[in-house]
């Protein structure tokens, strides 16, 4: 039996870093029509933020990050920004940020530790 289970947590762990290989890239650009604050999807119970986006294709819903993770964003309503980020596996059409430039502010905000713009330099 412990061997029936052991292989089937080795076959999910795989599946899912398989899934997380395949995921798209989205690099979104535009502006910011609404910040917020929402319960995450599905087993992700805390508070997330969220951005809508309205880019030349319409609106993109764009998550952040749970509230504890973030305490430095200061991206207003209005504010142009470039998102570089990607859909996790079973989240149908939500973007998951990875690196926020706020083109306005000229601040940028790697979420995913990924390359900062502002400093040169991959975090």
């Amino acid at each position: 039996m412990k061997k029936v289970l052991s292989g089937l947590v080795l076959v999910s762990v795989l599946f899912g870093f398989n899934n997380i290989q395949n995921s798209s890239n989205y690099d979104v650009s535009g502006k910011v029509i609404r910040a917020y604050k929402q319960a995450g999807y599905g087993r992700m119970a805390r508070e997330w933020l969220f951005m809508d986006i309205k880019t030349k294709n319409g609106v993109r819903q764009i998550a952040i990050a749970p509230t504890f993770r973030i305490s430095n964003l200061d991206i207003k309503e209005g504010d142009e920004v470039k998102i570089s980020g990607f859909i996790p596996p079973m989240w149908v059409g939500v973007i998951k940020a990875c690196d926020i430039y706020d083109i306005t502010q000229k601040r940028d905000y790697p979420i995913c530790g990924g390359y900062n713009r502002s400093k040169g330099v991959r975090e």
